[in-house]
């Protein structure tokens, strides 16, 4: 962020004696990263702050799987006239003193699980699909009340008409899981709990079926900047009619799926494969111009048959938490 100032609004304009008021381009061990696009408030009390947006990289890796974020610091204007950080060094920073003489407004959490039948007629505001302005053509909150109810329509990888429900990654550690119930009858029918970046960056932990094994599960990764961009892992076999339970763990940049039959007083089966959770990130990418989204995490539902095979979840749960060394912990 820069300032630029005149007496008359036509100019001629005096740039910041600084250059940049804040940034962090030549600073790599600042938290905070790619922070621009400011803009000021003035307090009640005539405290001035900065809201900007910013990225919190992986560390050692560089990569903001979390995508835009919007941080906020207090300013002062200097004797001479230039707006500088409190501190003079121009450099974002984490955290911030509260403005002075204002009443804290706290907003409710919201639910870690969302059942899907609290608000039957829309999807909680955490939750989005992708491109359609028809969302009834994609999934449905009263075909099966209590479920979120997703038809099968274009392959995970599709530009176009796709049936993913998620929600936005907002923490470098969390645990989510669903429960689904699906029984696909082909290769072509697939659902389950996808990490998602866009189509060309994703992990996906999904139930689909094959005329040797039957139902099974398994993991297909979409890695763009790998050599190999599409990897699967080895097919398990699931017994039809039963429900499953499905999780993703995320440490930073170590990503486990793992399943169980729900019902059941059974572990959790980890999947053995370590998975790259980084590279659902704007970084992690071919050149070109980067989406700001960050990473997601939600259900999908393919059939390519164009059959519109459903997938009901019964629900889904999102937490965030420290980082841990052993997910059987949690």
């Amino acid at each position: 962020m820069t300032l630029a100032r005149s007496r008359s609004l036509t100019g001629p304009y005096k740039l910041h004696p600084d250059g940049p008021l804040l940034s962090s381009r030549h600073r790599p061990d600042v938290e905070l990263q790619r922070a621009g696009h400011a803009d000021l408030v003035d307090t009640p009390h005539g405290e001035t702050y900065m809201v900007y947006l910013c990225g919190r990289p992986l560390r050692n890796r560089g990569r903001c799987t979390l995508g835009r974020e919007t941080a906020i610091q207090p300013m002062t204007w200097s004797a001479d006239g230039w707006l500088r950080t409190t501190d003079g060094q121009g450099l974002a920073h984490t955290t911030a003193p509260a403005p002075t003489g204002l009443t804290p407004h706290l907003f409710p959490p919201s639910p870690a699980r969302e059942n899907f039948a609290d608000t039957p007629a829309k999807l909680p505001l955490a939750f989005q699909w992708l491109r359609s302005p028809y969302p009834d053509e994609l999934f449905s909150l009263t075909a099966r009340p209590g479920h979120l109810h997703l038809y099968g329509r274009e392959s995970i990888g599709s530009p176009f008409r796709q049936s993913l429900v998620a929600r936005r990654q907002q923490a470098h550690c969390y645990s989510a899981s669903t429960v689904i119930e699906f029984e696909p009858e082909h290769y072509q029918q697939a659902a389950g709990l996808v990490c998602y970046d866009n189509s060309a960056k994703f992990h996906y932990l999904y139930v689909s079926h094959d005329e040797t094994l039957g139902k099974h599960l398994r993991v297909m990764s979409c890695v763009r900047d790998s050599p190999q961009t599409d990897s699967f892992t080895p097919p398990i076999a699931i017994s039809p009619g039963t429900r499953l339970e499905l999780r993703v763990e995320l440490d930073h940049e170590r990503l486990l799926f793992a399943y169980r039959v729900e019902g059941r007083d059974t572990p959790w089966h980890w999947l053995l494969q370590q998975f790259d959770g980084s590279i659902l990130s704007d970084e992690a990418t071919a050149p070109g111009a980067p989406n700001f989204t960050g990473a997601f995490v939600g259900v999908a539902c393919q059939d390519t048959a164009g059959t519109a095979l459903p997938a009901d979840f019964d629900w889904f749960e999102y937490r965030e938490r420290p980082f841990i060394a052993d997910p059987e912990k949690v």
